[in-house]
């Protein structure tokens, strides 16, 4: 057949194709239309007949606004959300990484919002804030009844180079105002168990046993990177056992979670992701940057979700920690951010994460029915009210900066001698306080000396074996 005969050919396919689907399409949208005629029949009449004026763009908004919530609210999805352009706008900023603070870390106390400690070089240090200070306004606005997220999210935080005016006051002195402007601050996400005398931290936990002790807050970007450095100096002092603190650790960035879980695995499944309309993926540990092949305890409770659970659950399934506390917090969705043409957004949740025994974290009413969401420990330690009051207070004061501890050792005592008795001092307090990091420790070492172990004892050192 001629080109040109082929040509015609594939253009009256074409035509006749739009031509069948035209009247499916037309069909549609005259559905569409049906639908939502009460609404613009509604409006024409309030315009037309009510004795009060009403602003069109308000009625429009508001209709549009009201209903995509109401169809987020019927996927009964808890993370599901709608973004009007207003806040769609804020969350790209935030995504972006462009908002800051003043680089503190703050704690709400009897007498108000009270300084702990300053990041180094942070605009809290050269405003002259200290440790100890109280916060009782932060432009103008009282801090007394606010809620610590609130105030840190929305009031001390904010877009970089804007001020932020405080009214501070220093034990003894009068209260003053401080105008304060805002700097990207890097977030201290990975911490020790006390503070140093130079205020860096301290990760050897135990000196006898060599247990290293790591808390992550958070996973951010540089995460991993800091995780390093912790790892590197334990392996420096010769640590044998590691106890990795992801409680109260609510997430963030998938990538780094998978990094670091990959750090302590040389082989096997970390996590997948199964969707009704993606495709599964899977993602596999690598041989390459390893940690050592230490005794590894990993604590989690009931706020450790997200990045966090798939970190606990892809160590624990494949057999490289022991996982002591409380189950997790259920929370396994992979989420996608959809801009929408008038400038707002959705976010959806577009699959779920499942654990490498095939467990989905995700809290749902079938996983709850089989009891699988989350990440159950292997060794269940749950505190009540109390001690995890004395919990929260006891990390209150590890976090403040050195110069508010003044030392109790004697003065002949050496500097070196008075930084062992401070971190032995802390480690004492903490385990005190502390169930389920005693726990981690009582288990890290029976599997570092089985000769102490009696014979009736679990075996803890079968949860640790690499796969």
């Amino acid at each position: 057949m001629p080109k040109r005969n082929l040509a015609w050919v594939l253009v009256i396919v074409m035509i006749a194709l739009l031509m069948w689907q035209l009247p499916q399409t037309l069909a549609r949208r005259d559905t569409l239309f049906q639908a939502f005629g009460p609404l613009v029949d509604v409006r024409a009449q309030i315009h037309k007949r009510s004795v009060t004026e009403v602003s069109d763009d308000e009625l429009v908004n508001g209709s549009v606004d009201a209903g995509i919530k109401w169809m987020i609210g019927h996927l009964q999805d808890p993370y599901a959300v709608y973004l009007n352009p207003r806040e769609y706008a804020r969350f790209q900023k935030r995504a972006e990484g462009v908002f800051g603070g003043i680089g503190i870390d703050v704690w709400i106390g009897q007498q108000g919002l009270e300084v702990l400690s300053r990041e180094p070089h942070s605009p809290a240090v050269d405003a002259g804030l200290k440790s100890g200070d109280l916060i009782t306004h932060i432009d103008g606005h009282p801090t007394h009844d606010v809620p610590l997220e609130e105030i840190v999210n929305n009031m001390l935080n904010g877009p970089p180079d804007t001020t932020v005016t405080l009214t501070v006051r220093t034990p003894g002195q009068l209260p003053r105002e401080v105008t304060i402007r805002r700097a990207l601050i890097e977030l201290d996400v990975v911490r020790g168990f006390s503070r140093s005398a130079e205020g860096g931290w301290r990760f050897m936990l135990d000196e006898t046993a060599r247990i290293g002790y790591v808390r992550l807050t958070k996973f951010t970007s540089n995460v991993v990177a800091k995780t390093d450095a912790a790892i590197e100096r334990l392996e420096r002092d010769g640590f044998r056992g590691l106890i990795l603190d992801l409680r109260q650790n609510t997430g963030g960035l998938l990538d780094p979670a998978r990094d670091l879980a990959d750090r302590f695995l040389t082989e096997g499944l970390i996590f997948e992701t199964r969707g009704r309309r993606t495709d599964g993926r899977e993602w596999f540990a690598s041989r390459e940057g390893d940690y050592p092949n230490v005794r590894v305890a990993v604590l989690i409770d009931g706020s450790t979700a997200s990045a966090a659970e798939i970190v606990a659950g892809a160590l624990r399934d494949n057999r490289r920690a022991a996982i002591v506390g409380e189950r997790s917090y259920g929370k396994g969705c992979v989420q996608e951010v959809v801009r929408l043409d008038h400038g707002g957004g959705i976010k959806l949740t577009t699959a779920y994460y499942y654990l490498p025994r095939g467990e989905c974290i995700q809290r749902t009413p079938e996983t709850e029915a089989t009891g699988t969401w989350g990440v159950k420990p292997d060794y269940a330690v749950v505190m009540t009210d109390a001690e995890r009051r004395a919990w929260f207070e006891a990390w209150r004061e590890i976090g403040r900066e050195p110069a508010s501890q003044p030392s109790t050792q004697p003065i002949e005592a050496s500097p070196d001698d008075q930084e062992a008795a401070r971190a032995q001092s802390a480690a004492e307090r903490l385990l005190a306080v502390d169930p389920v990091l005693a726990r981690a420790v009582e288990i890290l070492r029976r599997q570092l000396d089985p000769a102490t172990r009696p014979a009736d004892a679990e075996d803890d050192a079968l949860s640790v074996k690499r796969p």
